[in-house]
């Protein structure tokens, strides 16, 4: 059966118009959500999402569907992050940064080889950070991820919130396909609320080791991570604060197996 073109035409058109609605929709939440708030600017929010460079991420849709926390073994997920590049990048990582480290450690009463194993998994020190447009990423789960729209379009607000305040380009910061974004892979809400100026020079910075490893330690802190606590058994109470920075058993696992290793590489092989 042929389509004629008036019928063609109709189906492009109803397509192009729930798009406009939906993307309305996500508009005004965004200037709700902000609403009361000094920045970002209603003008500022309407002219982001008229940008011609805000759109549907595909890859997006398919590596939710594949999330390796979901769909892999323990054994087949550890295997992506748990080997000897991975290992010895964090005993690098922990020698060329241990007075920053060391530091963060002592003023947090944190275990300094979670830090570095969490960036490891994260970023592999800081090496990966940018797979895809973030705020095409959220965009993405707003419009077509009906059970994350909301936090998606929540974390668009908070995204705005700090290119606005910082003056940077909404399309110019790059991260994971859920929307993370810096050496230590932040949601945008976790960084609005939880980064701290670790160094003091002004800023918040997300590509910066100083403020990362220092907000990695506040975030953990702040999820309970008992005070000098080496207790990492499954369920225990670091354990569980681990957990809360990527919400899965496999991952909350994975990084104390590497902090595990990194460790006994640092302080029993070296």
């Amino acid at each position: 059966m042929k389509i004629n073109l008036i019928a063609k035409l109709s189906i492009i058109f109803c397509a192009t118009t729930l798009m406009a609605a939906e993307k309305n929709q996500i508009i005004k939440k965004v200037v709700a959500y902000t609403k009361g708030q000094e920045i970002p600017t209603v003008e500022y929010i309407l002219n982001t999402f008229e940008d011609t460079r805000l759109q549907i991420d595909k890859n997006v849709i398919e590596r939710f569907k594949n999330k390796p926390e979901k769909v892999k073994t323990y054994e087949q997920y550890k295997k992506i992050f748990f080997n000897e590049q991975r290992i010895m990048g964090g005993v690098n990582f922990y020698k060329k940064n241990k007075k920053l480290i060391s530091k963060v450690a002592r003023e947090f009463e944190i275990d300094p080889i979670v830090l570095v194993a969490i960036i490891g998994v994260e970023t592999n020190y800081g090496l990966k950070t940018a797979e895809l447009s973030v705020i095409n990423s959220l965009y993405t789960q707003a419009v077509k991820m009906p059970k994350r729209s909301s936090w998606a379009t929540k974390e668009i607000a908070e995204l705005l919130i700090f290119c606005f305040e910082n003056d940077i380009d909404p399309f110019s910061i790059e991260g994971s396909y859920a929307g993370a974004f810096g050496y230590g892979q932040f949601i945008p809400s976790s960084f609005n609320k939880l980064s701290i100026d670790y160094d003091k020079d002004g800023k918040k910075n997300p590509f910066g080791w100083h403020d990362v490893v220092g907000i990695v330690a506040f975030y953990l802190v702040e999820n309970g991570y008992p005070k000098n606590d080496f207790n990492f058994t499954y369920k225990s109470k670091a354990w569980k604060a681990i957990r809360t920075y990527n919400r899965s058993d496999k991952y909350a696992n994975i990084i104390i197996d590497l902090r595990n290793d990194i460790a006994i590489n640092i302080f029993l092989l070296d």
